[in-house]
């Protein structure tokens, strides 16, 4: 074995080398490495947001409004129907009269299926209308603000604001499938507030 190091000692002493050549240069690559900037990470909270946001809340009554018009409309052609079902009964079996009424209903119930169709469509489509409309305006000013204090990245984080109900799966496995953010820092800067300021100045300002 002796002689073997003997024999091989030159091989080994250049093996060594140059792994400490290997071993000072790699050391020396992290050294001079340029450390990771850290990322400026601020949240925004959509419930409240949309709680105190006094665009979203004229938005909200706006669409009531919409909708209570549709059910005033509904109600009064539905006790149009329920009339003309009524006359049809009081009348004699086979009359002239009786036909006509029948005809009537027919036709009113028929007409009123298809109102109830398109005000559904017409609700629905200038609720999301609406609703997408002042997304962009949240994100907007969400951008804004961030641009203006310096911030890299703004999550959405609704944590603050739910609970998760355990005894209702469905309702937990909704929330979850919406939520942004499962965990962050207590002390992470939350801009909600500046966003919700900034929305309301330039909404009441008629921006």
């Amino acid at each position: 074995m002796k002689t073997w190091f003997k024999r091989n000692s030159a091989t080994l002493l250049a093996i060594a080398g140059i792994c400490i050549g290997l071993m000072a240069t790699l050391q020396a690559s992290a050294l001079s490495r340029k450390p990771a900037t850290p990322t400026a990470v601020a949240v925004v909270d959509w419930i409240a947001i949309t709680d105190k946001s006094a665009e979203w809340k004229e938005m909200q009554t706006q669409l009531e409004k919409i909708g209570d018009d549709l059910e005033q409309q509904s109600s009064a052609m539905q006790k149009t129907i329920a009339d003309l079902k009524e006359s049809v009964s009081v009348l004699p079996e086979g009359s002239e009269n009786r036909r006509k009424e029948e005809d009537k209903f027919i036709l009113e119930s028929l007409k009123y299926d298809s109102w109830k169709k398109f005000a559904e469509n017409k609700y629905g489509s200038e609720k999301a209308l609406r609703q997408v409309q002042l997304y962009n305006k949240i994100t907007a000013a969400v951008a804004q603000v961030a641009e203006r204090d310096g911030w890299d990245i703004v999550l959405w984080d609704d944590a603050r604001s739910k609970k998760v109900d355990e005894a209702k799966l469905d309702a937990a496995a909704e929330l979850i499938s919406r939520r942004q953010v499962f965990y962050s820092r207590k002390d992470v800067v939350d801009i909600t507030d500046e966003v919700i300021l900034l929305m309301n100045n330039e909404f009441n300002a008629g921006g």
